[in-house]
C-alpha cells in the first residue's frame, strides 16, 4: 500500500510495530498506546504476579466500564438537551399559537 508507515510503540514492556497510512493516525496510536499501557500498569499493581494477558484483559475491563460510564453520561446530556429543546420548541408554538390573530400590522 502506498503511503503506508509504521509507527513503534510500548505496551507494558513489549513493542509493537503497527502499520498507519497518516501522520496523525500515528499520534492517535500512540496516545491509545501510552494510554493502554498506563492501564495495564495501573492494573499491575492491583493483581501482582498476574501473566500478561490476565493484566491486559483486567485493564480491558477498566477501559470498557470508562467507556460506559462515558457513553451514558453522553446520553444523559442528550436526553436533557432534547427535552430542553421540545420545551422551547412548545412554548414557541405556544406563542405563535396565542399571537396569530393579533398580530399587529407592520408600521411603515
Amino acid at each position: 500500500m502506498s503511503g503506508e508507515s509504521a509507527v513503534s510503540v510500548k505496551i507494558f514492556n513489549q513493542t509493537y510495530r503497527l502499520a498507519t497510512t497518516r501522520d496523525r493516525d500515528a499520534e492517535y496510536i500512540q496516545r491509545a498506546a501510552a494510554y493502554l499501557d498506563e492501564k495495564m500498569r495501573e492494573a499491575a499493581e492491583h493483581a501482582s504476579h498476574r501473566a500478561p494477558l490476565d493484566i491486559a484483559i483486567l485493564a480491558a475491563l477498566t477501559i470498557a466500564e470508562e467507556v460506559i460510564k462515558e457513553q451514558q453520561k453522553k446520553d444523559a446530556l442528550l436526553n436533557k438537551a432534547d427535552e430542553q429543546i421540545d420545551s422551547f420548541t412548545q412554548k414557541l408554538n405556544s406563542e405563535e399559537t396565542s399571537t396569530d390573530g393579533d398580530s399587529p400590522s407592520p408600521r411603515f
